[in-house]
């Protein structure tokens, strides 16, 4: 799918000035959720055949990649970010989803799953935070350097450099295939251009702290609805394998698969397999 064409398709749900969402297909919904710097766009490569199956909807949390900057009232901790799923939901009279989650949405995911049980019927997580990890390492410095005055502007200003953004040092290590013009007009584009939505992105990375996904496994011992991990397996820095370990040892009857030839961004590195397992998963 085109970027203009993925962008083109977004709808605008009420919920606080607005949460932006992709919408097509029938039947069981599957609610899918990005990680951080990210939106739905990060899907474009699965959502049009698994909405052939299944109603699909990719939401834009407010992570630094939507499009509509929140009120300076919203509160964006994970339990203020999971609230805003459960008034979308509410929104759209969704009584229960399968929750696919990536990246930084998986530690959101856990967080819905773990206070609104009874909204989620399976989960789906590939290579994301759990347990103690939250976010990885090599991001950590994020949540205090964000209340740096004019730190995400700088960051808003290097985005702006094209070369730089499948760097190590940028956003190059979450995936194998990603290309500079895919986070700069797809990724990123918001972030750069609007000052609200580098001031979101600020709001939420301040709240980030292993306490919320401890609280969640924790919570989520009980879980006992399906639960299906992807990882890929090219994943050495962000969340190694352990990661998946620490996830199965929450999940303890979740079904798991490697996916192979793939950092985190399971769904940019290998959407087919992707697909494949998925519909496997949700019949």
């Amino acid at each position: 799918m085109k970027t203009t064409d993925y962008f083109g398709q977004l709808k605008t749900a009420p919920v606080d000035r607005g949460l932006t969402y992709w919408e097509s297909g029938s039947g069981e919904t599957l609610l899918f959720l990005h990680g951080a710097l990210s939106n739905g766009f990060t899907f474009r490569k699965i959502l049009p055949e698994l909405s052939q199956s299944f109603h699909c909807i990719a939401l834009d949390l407010p992570l630094g990649g939507h499009h509509i900057p929140l009120s300076n009232h919203a509160e964006l901790s994970p339990a203020g970010i999971a609230e805003l799923i459960r008034k979308f939901l509410d929104f759209k009279k969704i009584s229960r989803v399968t929750i696919i989650a990536n990246d930084t949405g998986g530690a959101y995911a856990q967080v819905f799953a773990s206070l609104h049980p009874e909204l989620v019927s399976s989960l789906i997580l590939s290579n994301c935070e759990v347990m103690d990890v939250f976010p990885p390492p090599k991001f950590a410095y994020l949540t205090h350097a964000v209340k740096i005055p004019g730190f995400t502007f700088l960051m808003g200003r290097l985005f702006r450099v094209k070369s730089w953004l499948t760097s190590p040092a940028v956003m190059g290590g979450l995936s194998l295939r990603i290309t500079n013009e895919d986070l700069a007009s797809g990724y990123l584009h918001s972030f750069v251009k609007n000052a609200g939505i580098r001031k979101d992105f600020g709001k939420a990375c301040r709240h980030w702290h292993p306490e919320h996904t401890l609280e969640a496994a924790h919570l989520l011992h009980g879980f006992k609805k399906p639960v299906l991990v992807l990882w890929g397996d090219q994943d050495q820095k962000l969340f190694p394998k352990k990661q998946m370990e620490k996830l199965l040892d929450v999940f303890p009857h979740a079904k798991w698969q490697t996916i192979r030839d793939s950092k985190t961004y399971v769904q940019e590195d290998a959407p087919e397999e992707m697909v494949k397992a998925i519909r496997l998963f949700v019949k």
